[in-house]
């Protein structure tokens, strides 16, 4: 049976105490086990809102006396948040960051043994949504709060839990970083949780995702000197942008053989446009992706992207005939990016990896393929590393489960992070 407290929801800020707003309260799991089924049995796929996740992770960390800083988006759907477990002489700046992200990938189209939102155990694993990611790595330290808030702690300890990771905008990580620097909290070490079977892994690449609109004038095809064909100025926006960019990733490099594919990637994987085959295509959409290598400039290549886009853009505007039978004032090229991941690139060697390899992770020199907020942390300042329980191998699909011993395994390594910051 999971073990639960009571604690009042809808708590407010008070420094090291917390006071409640209303007379409600919600049951706080007391075990790793019983608050991973809490987090789990929550839909907050990315899509949807994630305030229930963060309401519980609130109540819990208040409860044990932590200092709580909540940041809402102006959606009013999503929220990131902070908890502070002050060092004993009252030092907040510092310390370690434990960070995870609450929201998870959808479960739409695929096809489950059990509910993916009810979590159950066969076979040595447990399985639902977000189990292996990686809502695990939050409800282990979730339930230790009681204990963290019980030791003399040396240096602060900051457990920060976010949103918007699996849809690579990461506005949650950016929201937090900008909420530490406001807060003048600087944490030394990032332990950044991914299901990486507790390995210590120092390096990822960078993951961008940018859109391009193209818009001429629609005419009937026989009179093709009263439009603006929008697919072809696309087609050659697609044509550059793999000849000069991706192909010469793969040809020129730079090259790392810690990665899988060892040089940076990408292409344009979404192409819409047309109405009709008779009629001009006003519009043309594309999405394009790229991933860099950590030594790889990815905001060169974002400039590239816009400076090729305006290069278009001037012309589409000057090739509009005079006879045109649309508005050519609505003729051009529009840019945005929707998603960046910020490479990682600290590597064995840094300070976050000998770190966790103390507290028990597993040293390796492996680099991995996916993207995760630890490149956000590592640029703000925080020596970053990312690892927690699970395997990746296991996330995203359909029968996402984490070993039991995964379990297990991450709540060891956070009793040594708790031993350790002890005085």
């Amino acid at each position: 049976m999971s073990e639960r407290k009571q604690a009042p929801a809808d708590r407010v800020e008070t420094g090291r105490k917390t006071a409640s707003k209303s007379d409600n309260f919600v049951d706080i799991p007391t075990t790793p086990r019983a608050f991973i089924e809490a987090l789990v049995a929550m839909d907050t796929t990315s899509a949807k809102s994630n305030l229930a996740a963060i309401d519980l992770l609130e109540c819990s960390f208040a409860a044990a006396g932590a200092r709580i800083h909540r940041i809402d988006d102006a959606d009013g759907l999503h929220a990131s948040l902070l908890a502070t477990f002050p060092a004993v002489d009252g030092t907040v700046d510092g310390g370690v960051m434990v960070a995870g992200h609450t929201d998870c990938v959808p479960v739409d189209g695929q096809v489950w043994t059990s509910d993916p939102f009810t979590p159950e155990e066969r076979d040595g694993r447990l399985y639902g949504r977000g189990t292996a990611d990686m809502k695990s790595y939050l409800g282990i330290i979730a339930a230790l709060a009681p204990q963290i808030s019980q030791t003399r702690l040396a240096r602060p300890l900051h457990i920060a839990a976010t949103w918007d990771e699996e849809v690579t905008s990461m506005r949650g990580a950016f929201a937090l970083v900008e909420k530490l620097d406001e807060l003048h909290i600087h944490p030394d070490i990032a332990l950044v949780g991914e299901p990486t079977t507790m390995h210590a892994i120092g390096a990822h690449k960078s993951m961008n995702v940018i859109t391009l609109t193209f818009r001429g004038l629609a005419s009937h095809s026989s009179l093709p000197v009263r439009g603006l064909n929008a697919i072809r100025y696309a087609a050659e926006f697609i044509t550059w942008y793999h000849t000069e960019i991706i192909e010469r990733f793969q040809s020129e490099g730079p090259f790392d053989d810690g990665f899988r594919v060892p040089w940076s990637t990408g292409g344009v994987n979404v192409v819409q446009g047309g109405t009709a085959v008779n009629t001009v295509a006003d519009r043309a959409y594309l999405e394009l992706d790229f991933r860099t290598l950590p030594q790889v400039d990815a905001l060169e290549i974002h400039r590239r992207v816009h400076e090729k886009a305006r290069d278009i853009d001037e012309r589409m505007k000057a090739d509009a005939p005079p006879e045109a039978a649309g508005d050519v004032s609505q003729v051009g090229v529009t840019v945005e990016t929707v998603g960046q991941v910020t490479g990682l690139a600290s590597g064995p060697e840094s300070a976050a990896a000998r770190y966790a390899v103390s507290l028990g992770a597993i040293a390796t020199a492996d680099k991995v393929t996916y993207g995760t907020e630890a490149g956000t942390y590592e640029a703000a300042g925080m020596s970053a590393v990312v690892v927690g329980p699970g395997d990746i191998a296991q996330a995203h699909g359909p029968d996402e489960y984490i070993e039991l011993d995964q379990i297990a395994a991450g709540e060891e390594f956070f009793q040594r992070l708790i031993a350790d910051l002890a005085e």
